[in-house]
């Protein structure tokens, strides 16, 4: 028999979250060891059930960020795949967003990822490795009340084409999931109101909102050897909403 080789690290960024948590699970599943990146202590849960590492601290801190990309890298298999599904979000008018929580709002959604994916380019290349940034569909459009979070994510969105192009050579694949409507606590305070949820689903051709394991199968399949020649996709994952 041939030697097994061990799969690559996976390291999943707000991985204590409905999609985090749901991404972590799927990697997992795959094969993948998986760090748990996040906040909240309730990482140390969510690795627990996977069999993974937990990881909890502020992405905006650099130091922080080396110690999970070194921590990732050092297990067997290295470092192969890499998951930005933290974020944060304000929900006011632009115009009145305060100055501290613009900054907190780029901080958490854009430098972080960047900071992360940089110090994390030498060992995805030994890898041949992945990246997925998670995105949204406000990203491209217009959603009044979290007009600078979808400005945020515009940015990731490019910064994802961008570093696809740049990377590329290196053997890096870069790409983004746009979520929909997905149930999780970020969206309760919009999705349990029954207006907005009716209007929602109207809108939804498959007619459902989405879950965070209908996120996760898909970044798991933008993650593996079968999306080995994807790269530079910002892929919408919303019932088709994004049509209608």
């Amino acid at each position: 028999m041939g030697l097994q080789h061990a799969m690559p690290s996976a390291v999943v960024t707000g991985g204590a979250g409905g999609i985090g948590s749901a991404i972590a699970r799927r990697l997992a599943d795959h094969g993948h060891p998986v760090v748990v990146v996040d906040r909240t202590p309730t990482a140390q849960d969510v690795a627990d059930s996977v069999g993974g590492l937990a990881r909890v601290g502020d992405l905006t801190d650099q130091g922080f960020t080396d110690a999970v990309v070194a921590d990732a890298a050092a297990l067997p298999g290295g470092l192969g795949v890499l998951v930005n599904a933290a974020g944060i979000q304000a929900r006011t008018d632009a115009v009145d967003i305060a100055p501290e929580t613009w900054e907190r709002l780029v901080a958490v959604n854009l430098t972080a990822a960047y900071r992360l994916i940089a110090a994390a380019a030498g060992p995805l290349a030994v890898a041949g490795g992945s990246v997925v940034n998670i995105v949204s569909l406000s990203a491209d459009r217009a959603v009044p009340g979290i007009v600078p979070y979808g400005a945020t994510k515009a940015a990731l969105a490019q910064l994802t084409k961008g570093l696809a192009v740049e990377l590329g050579p290196r053997g890096i694949r870069v790409n983004a999931v746009a979520p929909g409507y997905v149930v999780t606590p970020m969206t309760a305070p919009v999705l349990d109101r029954p207006d907005f949820r009716e209007r929602v689903l109207g809108r939804i051709p498959l007619g459902r909102l989405a879950d965070g394991q209908d996120i996760a199968d898909v970044v798991g399949f933008l993650a593996s050897h079968a999306a080995r020649y994807v790269t530079g996709v910002v892929l919408p994952v919303d019932g088709g909403y994004a049509v209608t």
